[in-house]
């Protein structure tokens, strides 16, 4: 094969190479400093939406009301040069849930 034969054919696979990369967000990430303003016994449910901001969701954990924040984050990508393809997929979850008594804080903690 000639020499601009090769040439020709390395540009071409340059220009056959990438990567895409998607990232797919869900909820807030709760920074863990937030609950040192949250105190069992004394912060209300008002406290919490100040602090914390609406739940991702409302459930029932230990025979009590808790209001959970999840945060999840997945990113995917592929890296491909010429027919040659690679693919990696990384994920996060974490959550914090904030269970009540009597309209005011209990307890909270954290999930992974």
């Amino acid at each position: 094969m000639s020499l601009q034969r090769w040439v020709v054919l390395g540009v071409l696979v340059l220009l056959m190479s990438g990567c895409l990369v998607e990232r797919k967000q869900r909820g807030v990430d709760i920074d863990p400093s937030l609950l040192g303003q949250l105190y069992a016994g004394i912060s209300t449910k008002s406290d919490v939406l100040r602090v914390l901001g609406i739940p991702t969701r409302q459930t029932v954990i230990q025979d009590r009301e808790a209001w959970v924040y999840e945060f999840s984050l997945e990113e995917n990508w592929v890296a491909f040069l010429g027919l040659y393809a690679e693919q990696r997929k990384t994920s996060q979850r974490r959550g914090v849930a904030v269970l009540f008594a009597d309209d005011r804080v209990h307890d909270y903690f954290f999930m992974e």
